[in-house]
């Protein structure tokens, strides 16, 4: 527990003066280059991200790395354990992305202004909401920016996988050009469970990204393009798990 209070208080240290940077920065440049300013923002993101990780003395194991080409456009699609997949996304992924979130995030203090300026997208409740953020998410892909979505919509209390949301055949049918690509994680709920606060450090975290797909290539109806997606993510699980 004493790790816990202390690892909060000095990652929210480290919080405040990321998104003080990050914010001052980016609206320094934002007038310039909005590019640019995107760019400032989500590299303090990374390192925010990493450093996150670094302090809690995580160590991780990546397969494989041959299936994913950072240069490309993906949907770019993982599981969700724990609010330390986030900083997973940071290690993992390479160059430009944006983050799709819940909007509760962009009204976090701080951090939200600068997720913002980060060009990352929110998901918001209600048919307005939700057709505005399949529109932002139209925008960034067809201008060759990758997006990270959680297609299971929230954080697995037990870690196990559960089906994807219709959300992510929506975005993929608008740009039927832009192939997925699941990624699977297994062990940050050993760090922290889903809406837990204590953190258990010197943990190790495996990744495993599998071969990208289309699914518009996939026949069949909704369902069956959204099991396809369980299926794999959920035996690639399994196997990490048990191994």
């Amino acid at each position: 527990m004493i790790f816990t209070i202390v690892y909060f208080v000095l990652s929210t240290i480290l919080t405040i003066i990321c998104a003080l940077f990050a914010i001052t920065f980016g609206l320094i440049t934002r007038p310039f280059s909005k590019k640019l300013s995107i760019l400032i923002v989500h590299s303090t993101a990374k390192f925010w991200g990493r450093t996150i990780l670094k302090m809690a003395f995580i160590s991780f194991n990546i397969e494989g790395k041959e299936n994913y080409n950072y240069k490309k456009t993906y949907i770019l699609t993982i599981n969700h354990q724990s609010a330390f997949d986030i900083f997973c996304c940071f290690y993992i992924f390479k160059g430009l992305y944006a983050f799709v979130s819940k909007d509760t995030y962009g009204k976090v203090p701080f951090v939200g202004f600068g997720m913002k300026l980060s060009n990352y997208i929110f998901v918001k409740r209600g048919t307005v909401g939700a057709v505005k953020s399949i529109d932002d998410m139209e925008d960034r892909l067809k201008n060759n920016t990758s997006i990270v979505i959680y297609p299971e919509g929230t954080r697995s209390k037990d870690g196990e996988i559960r089906m994807p949301k219709r959300g992510i055949l929506k975005i993929a049918e608008r740009c039927n050009d832009i192939d997925v690509l699941p990624v699977v994680l297994y062990g940050t709920k050993d760090i922290m469970v889903a809406r837990g606060f204590r953190v258990n450090p010197f943990r190790k975290i495996r990744v495993r990204i599998l071969p990208s797909f289309n699914f518009n290539k996939i026949e069949g109806d909704e369902n069956t393009k959204l099991k396809y997606w369980y299926d794999i993510i959920n035996k690639n699980y399994n196997e990490l798990k048990n191994n």
